[in-house]
């Protein structure tokens, strides 16, 4: 389970283990990567830095050539050489188009995947910017009518942009096409929220239930729903984490990154497991950016 935790300058952190990470640690070490490049590499990654030493160090306790000598260890704040790092291939990696973007974890049922800055930086800042000027309150779709509404479960405000819109979406959304699979012209427009010091979305699907009338409208438009990508576009002070109730997981958000998750299943059938939830944020605020996608060739307007 992924969980959000402080760590040193406010930033959250993931501080719980699991068998891929035991899995790629063991499998690293046998290479013969220190721990220095472990340790930064798994820094890189989102998680919080007295874990990831102690995660290190258990690992190469575990491994035939006995434990780690603390010597070894990077001090608390201190970063390890940048070559180390630079030689170290991922677990995993999809193939983004302008490049390879690593992938932190993959759950197989349901569909889960995090990806590890899929945005850069500067394109994360420059979404942000270019949503600054058209922010108003976020609507849902009314079940029974098919109109939009606001409603208090949904407490942030967002920006609409159509596909391709600017030559900055246009690479983004080649680059979601490429690591997801999923043709960038079954793509909803890309979404722009923020949320302010209490901001939440309350537990939902993004899927359409084709049994209720509005959201059966919502079908004539490109099929039904498949898929959810949610990239955060800012490290929040605190909170605001992505949390999969029925799965008992929490994603952090964490700058650049972005967590994928699949409703629907090989049968057909739409997977409830997906039902998830913006968390409240604590402190700060937190901006992301939401891609949805759709099983046909997605037009704006029925």
């Amino acid at each position: 389970m992924i969980r959000e935790a402080s760590a040193a300058g406010g930033k959250a952190g993931y501080t719980e283990s699991s068998p891929e990470l035991e899995q790629w640690l063991a499998r690293h070490i046998a290479q013969g990567f220190g721990a220095d490049a472990l340790v930064l590499s798994m820094l890189r990654s989102g998680y919080d830095d007295a874990f990831a030493r102690q995660a290190v160090a258990a690992a190469f306790a575990q491994d035939d050539a006995g434990a780690v000598p603390e010597a070894a260890m990077p001090a608390r704040g201190k970063k390890a050489p940048a070559a180390a790092a630079e030689s170290e291939p991922a677990v995993y990696v999809a193939h983004g188009g302008d490049r390879d973007i690593p992938i932190l974890f993959r759950l197989a049922s349901p569909r889960i995947k995090l990806f590890q800055q899929l945005l850069t930086d500067e394109e994360c800042d420059a979404l942000v910017a270019l949503s600054r000027g058209r922010l108003a309150r976020s609507p849902v779709v009314n079940p029974d009518t098919g109109d939009e509404n606001l409603i208090d479960a949904r407490t942030s405000m967002g920006a609409m942009f159509q596909v391709g819109e600017h030559a900055l979406i246009s690479r983004i959304e080649a680059r979601i096409a490429a690591v997801t699979g999923v043709p960038a012209e079954h793509g909803e427009g890309l979404q722009i929220l923020n949320y302010k010091p209490g901001g939440e979305y309350q537990p939902h699907f993004d899927y359409f239930n084709p049994q209720r009338p509005g959201e059966a409208r919502q079908l004539s438009v490109g099929g039904q729903r498949i898929a959810t990508l949610v990239i955060y576009l800012n490290t929040p002070e605190a909170g605001g984490a992505t949390a999969f109730p029925r799965v008992g997981m929490e994603v952090a958000p964490v700058k650049g990154n972005a967590v994928y998750f699949s409703y629907l299943l090989p049968d057909g059938k739409l997977d409830e497991r997906t039902l998830h939830a913006g968390l409240p944020v604590t402190s700060g605020e937190k901006w992301i950016a939401t891609k949805w996608l759709r099983e046909r060739p997605y037009r704006s307007e029925a």
